[in-house]
């Protein structure tokens, strides 16, 4: 028993002097020791230090966030002496110690000099507000500090290594708040800025599709966004930039307009195609028939697609010709294919016009097949305008009447002669429809045989009976007949001027008055009346009548003498 006392007692100096050997100022000074791993048992890690004996460093302190082993045996590692262990002779040594001292010492430069630090997040907070980082001490990341974008899958980040940036340090407690947010907007800016000096408008880059709005797309063109309107997605109908669009999607898209104060960008697809109205009339002159497809309809037609980006508007009153449908959906669906008629193009408004019904013969033109000009037809009235009238021939067949069609003779209105309502007879005066596509009528031209029966029985010279119709400045405007006008001129009515207040005195419309023809012009239809003419006449009548009288008295001298007797009595 007393020898193994001495034997333990000889070890201990045996060790005593070995640590003299290796310099207790050095494991009293902190300074870190180089060494080599040489062997692992169990929870212990032997480290050879280069002394004559070895370093212990516990094996819970090479293990990475998730426990596995992060050296091996041979493997170089740097460490810091702690204590001696005299009783199982051995120096204890740290390899977290050595971490935590120069991590620290890392920090506080990085945080002094706003530099970028390496570091792992390695755990998540219980409060799940945040991760922790080993930058050789632990830091405490905020979730919000993470990334630009929200965090949808903290765990995916646990394990990896980033650079960050110290924004927070306590030199109490030795530890801190890292940013890997704030790296991230740095690179970004300074990305976008190199990005904005590198676009120039008109150029056509690459991006891909990273959001869509309602009203419109962002693409990322590698670290920069710009937004493609809706309108400048297509030359057709977008109603949506989903239709056109998917997120993801690579696209190759125009540099329109870039605000490099603001970072904007905006950015078009259809711009990188020659727009398709450029050349429209050419494309689409007015009568082209061609097959189209329905894209939509509304309450007063369908658009049709006649190609990408071209559309046109099929009226609803351009559908059929027997009437106004009462829905577009009685006649056509979206996504039907059919014939289609181009009626008008107006390219500065990038508008069309198309017809279905135009496709088969107006009703009209039918009408006219069966009636000729010069026939006399039943119409009724159907809407009196200040220089036309429109009129109901038969089912879907309009006529019209032009005012200088109405009566041969001057008329300020038509509803002077006409009421809507009322059936009249007309007569076609040409075998072709007007520029509105009316069968066109007349009624002045039912009065012709009134007119040649006229001029038959009647002369210049002849008296007839008029009715006043009209006192205007330069005479008054009689009524011969329905159809046939006459006319008196100032100069005709008496041997002086007559001012027009007297004679609005004298003649009243409706008063039947005699007068006598002084001129007619057959072919203008033109009839001239004069009263101080027929006074002459009647005044030569008069005179005539005194003389005869005069010529029958008895002139003796005995006559004489009886007549001045016959005086006196």
């Amino acid at each position: 028993m007393s020898d193994t006392k001495d034997a333990s007692a000889n070890n201990q100096d045996d060790f005593s002097e070995l640590v003299k050997e290796y310099d207790l100022k050095n494991l009293a000074s902190n300074a870190p020791i180089e060494g080599r791993i040489v062997d692992i048992i169990e929870n212990r890690v032997v480290i050879d230090i280069g002394q004559k004996t070895e370093g212990i460093l516990d094996r819970q302190e090479l293990l990475d966030w998730n426990g596995n082993m992060k050296y091996k045996i041979g493997d170089p590692i740097s460490v810091l002496p702690k204590n001696v262990n005299f009783k199982e002779g051995y120096i204890t040594v740290s390899k977290k110690q050595l971490d935590e001292q120069q991590g620290w010492e890392k920090v506080f430069y990085a945080y002094k000099t706003n530099t970028a630090l390496a570091g792992t997040i390695t755990k998540m907070t219980p409060d799940e507000k945040g991760f922790m980082v080993d930058m050789g001490v632990e830091m405490f990341l905020p979730m919000s500090q993470v990334d630009i974008q929200k965090v949808k899958s903290p765990k995916k980040v646990l394990g990896k290594e980033f650079m960050f940036k110290v924004v927070k340090l306590n030199k109490k407690d030795k530890n801190g708040t890292v940013s890997r947010r704030i790296i991230l907007e740095e690179e970004k800016q300074e990305k976008l800025k190199h990005l904005l000096g590198s676009l120039e408008v008109g150029q056509i880059v690459k991006g891909v599709v990273t959001s869509i709005m309602d009203y419109g797309a962002f693409v990322d063109l590698g670290g920069l966004e710009g937004l493609v309107h809706k309108d400048n997605i297509s030359y057709g109908r977008v109603n949506h930039p989903r239709e056109k669009l998917r997120k993801g999607d690579e696209i190759e898209v125009k540099v329109l307009e870039i605000d490099r104060e603001k970072g904007k960008i905006s950015l078009g697809i259809k711009q990188k195609f020659t727009d398709p109205w450029t050349d429209m009339e050419t494309k689409y002159p007015i009568g082209k028939r061609l097959i189209a497809k329905v894209v939509k309809i509304v309450s007063f037609g369908a658009f049709i697609e006649l190609e990408e980006g071209v559309e046109g508007l099929l009226h609803i009153s351009d559908l059929t010709w027997e009437g106004r449908p009462t829905t577009v959906e009685e006649y056509v669906a979206v996504g039907d294919k059919l014939w289609v008629q181009v009626i008008e193009v107006n390219k500065e408004e990038r508008k069309i016009k198309l017809g279905l019904k135009q496709l088969e013969i107006r009703p009209e033109e039918k009408y006219l097949e069966k009636h000729a000009r010069g026939e006399i037809v039943r119409a009724k009235v159907k809407k009196i305008l200040k220089s036309r009238v429109f009129l109901g021939l038969e089912a879907g067949v309009e006529g019209v009447i032009k005012i200088s069609d109405i009566s041969f003779h001057h008329i300020e209105s038509p509803d002077e002669f006409l009421t809507e309502g009322e059936e009249i007879d007309a007569m076609i005066i040409s075998n072709e429809l007007d520029r509105n596509s009316k069968v066109q009528l007349g009624i002045k031209h039912l009065s012709e045989n009134e007119w040649r029966t006229f001029f038959a029985k009647n002369k210049p010279g002849n008296v007839i009976e008029v009715g006043v119709k009209k006192i205007i400045e330069g005479g008054i405007i009689v009524e011969i007949s329905k159809n046939i006008e006459g006319f008196i001129r100032s100069g005709d009515i008496d041997e002086e001027q007559v001012p027009m207040a007297d004679l609005e005195q004298r003649f009243k419309p409706g008063d039947r008055i005699q007068a006598m023809i002084a001129r007619i012009e057959a072919e203008r239809k033109k009839v001239y009346l004069s009263l101080r003419a027929l006074n002459k006449v009647r005044e030569r009548e008069e005179i005539k009548k005194f003389m005869k009288a005069e010529d029958d008295t008895v002139t003796t001298i005995g006559d004489l003498l009886q007549n001045e007797l016959d005086k006196k009595k």
